[in-house]
């Protein structure tokens, strides 16, 4: 009995963990697809609409589509072709449970706005009106209707007189919009302001007490009417027809029927004072100021006031007397007053600058002096005025030059000194001395068999050319580059290029002679002891093909040798000569003549 019950009791936890397995199954694994997966194109009044899978890899997935009524529409990864409507997917992955999507494809229509509030602007008789619209096609006809159905248009745009319109849209499908309502109004008409019998008030200077009345306002409307009074700065001051308890000053009356939007503004209408200030400027006199010194004024005017205020851009008093002196050069403006309060300005004046300022328009360019040459230069120190005189002066205070620019000078202090009839300004300047670094010249060094004129070239074109001994002092200066230098021995020369005071760094540069510059000893001991132990020919080295024979004497050749490198060391074919005296003929090239003597081996 103990064993059926444990048999059972395992046969119950194996189908339940089995089942529990399933169940974790299901809720871990995601759908293989999800509407996203999906290109979804909604239709329009034809069946254009359309279910498309993204991924065309099927493999493994069998499908099946159906529309509302549960008619089969595929079996394939899209649908198209479709009306608006719901549509649903069952598919299986290699086998799997069945899986559902459902679909829904949107109608999308044109869609014609209703406008019922369009309103023909003032004094114009027709509304151009534009057909608004929303619609994911095309448009491609426009139909416009009047209130009897009667087709009056079939642009975007049309001209309307006031009345009740229908809109209909058609897009590239040929679907057709609903039938919007257009409904256009007239404006109101302007109304007539009448200022022949206009009462106007005068204010007292200090008071508000101005009034203007006696307006009529017309419509052919008719209706009650809105009202705005303005001053000349624009200030809304009235909204009655009769504009009352105003100081003096510039105002226009606007007035439009209450129920409409068209407006009739009125002329300016001028409030005066009672006791207005009388003020002429016509014989006004502006003295001009010179320099930019305080010596210019205004004089002239002609007023009744009593009291006089002079201000300037800043709003600075700056004279409080009728005629205004020594200012200087702006634009000035007068206030007048009266013992009535009436107060006015004039203005502005001008104050012109007379001879003109002594002020450097541009600052001049400064350019160096090089090498001592004299062809530095100050250029560019202009004053445009008239009547201007230019000095320029050395440190020693002597004129050199009338001109604005000086130019060609040699380094130093100088000074410019700008003056007209009325003022004048010094400027100094100073000129540096700017040392160039001339390029060294190439030179090449010169090979004579003997003591001989030799001819030195410079390749470069320099004003200067200059040859040194080696010892620093200078041999010889030409504006040629051709030298003829007289050797004797062998020696080092140094070469420079000049211009002015400026001098390139040197090239040494060496003339050898042949004969000269070969060391031939007359004898030698080879018998390494580490002395003299071979025959060397000192200054040799700089021949590459020198060529040397030695010769017993019976004139057979023992040692020959086109290497500087190598030394004769009493030797021939390994084994020692004998001592005695040898002949030899040293050739260093194939211009000069062959050296000629003899050589003592000793052992």
């Amino acid at each position: 009995m103990i064993w059926r019950f444990t048999i059972f009791l395992s046969l119950g936890m194996l189908m339940f963990f089995s089942t529990m397995a399933l169940t974790w199954e299901s809720f871990n694994v995601a759908d293989p697809l999800s509407q996203g997966d999906f290109n979804i194109t909604s239709a329009s009044c034809k069946p254009n609409g359309s279910i498309i899978l993204k991924n065309a890899n099927t493999t493994g997935f069998v499908f099946s589509w159906e529309d509302s009524s549960g008619n089969a529409l595929g079996s394939s990864g899209q649908i198209e072709a479709l009306s608006p409507g719901n549509y649903k997917l069952t598919y299986t992955l290699d086998g799997s449970s069945p899986y559902t999507l459902n679909f829904s494809v949107l109608k999308i229509l044109p869609s014609a706005t209703t406008q019922n509030n369009l309103i023909i602007a003032c004094d114009e008789t027709t509304l151009r009106v534009r057909a608004d619209r929303f619609s994911s096609s095309t448009i491609v006809n426009f139909k416009w209707e009047n209130e009897s159905g009667e087709i009056i248009g079939s642009n975007e745009f049309i001209n309307l007189l006031a009345g009740q319109y229908y809109l209909t849209l058609t897009d590239a499908n040929g679907c057709s919009s609903n039938r919007a309502s257009i409904r256009v109004k007239a404006a109101s008409s302007r109304p007539l302001i009448d200022q022949s019998r206009a009462i106007i008030t005068s204010s007292g200077c200090s008071s508000s007490d101005g009034s203007i009345t006696g307006l009529t306002v017309s419509s052919s409307d008719g209706g009650r009417f809105t009202y705005s009074w303005r001053n000349f700065a624009g200030d809304q001051v009235g909204d009655r027809l009769n504009l009352t308890g105003v100081p003096a000053g510039k105002y226009r009356l606007t007035a439009r029927l209450t129920a409409g939007l068209c407006e009739r503004i009125s002329e300016e209408i001028v409030v005066n004072h009672r006791n207005p200030l009388i003020s002429s400027t016509s014989s006004v006199v502006s003295k001009s100021a010179d320099c930019e010194l305080l010596n210019g004024g205004i004089t002239g005017v002609q007023t009744n006031a009593t009291a006089f205020r002079w201000i300037d851009v800043d709003k600075k008093t700056v004279a409080i007397t009728l005629d205004m002196v020594n200012v200087k050069e702006g634009y000035y403006e007068l206030i007048l007053s009266n013992d009535f309060g009436c107060q006015e300005t004039l203005g502005p004046f001008h104050v012109k600058a007379g001879n003109p300022p002594i002020i450097m328009q541009s600052m001049p360019v400064i350019k160096n002096d090089s090498c001592n040459l004299g062809i530095g230069s100050i250029l560019g120190a202009s004053v445009v005025a008239s009547g201007i005189r230019y000095s320029w002066a050395d440190a020693s205070g002597r004129e050199i030059s009338t001109d604005p620019d000086l130019r060609n000078v040699k380094a130093g202090d100088y000074l410019l000194t700008i003056r007209n009839s009325s003022c004048s300004q010094l400027y100094p300047y100073t000129i540096q001395n700017v040392e160039i670094q001339l390029p060294a010249p190439v030179l090449e060094n010169k090979f004579v068999c003997s003591a001989a004129d030799i001819l030195i070239s410079f390749g470069e074109t320099v004003p200067l050319y200059r040859i040194y001994y080696e010892n620093g002092n200078l041999l010889q200066e030409s504006r040629n580059r051709n030298f003829i230098l007289n050797v004797k021995d062998n020696v080092t020369y140094y070469g420079a290029l000049g211009k002015g005071a400026c001098e390139s760094v040197r090239t040494a540069f060496k003339v050898i002679i042949g004969e000269a510059s070969i060391k031939i000893p007359s004898s030698f001991s080879p018998n390494n002891d580490g002395t003299n132990d071979a025959w060397i020919l000192r200054g040799i080295e700089v021949y590459n093909t020198a060529d040397v024979k030695i010769y017993n004497r019976y004139g057979i050749v023992v040692y020959h040798s086109s290497n500087p490198a190598n030394v004769f060391d009493g030797k021939r074919d390994g084994n020692d000569l004998p001592s005695g005296v040898y002949y030899y003929i040293i050739k260093l090239t194939n211009e000069c003549n062959p050296l000629t003597g003899s050589v003592t081996i000793l052992r």
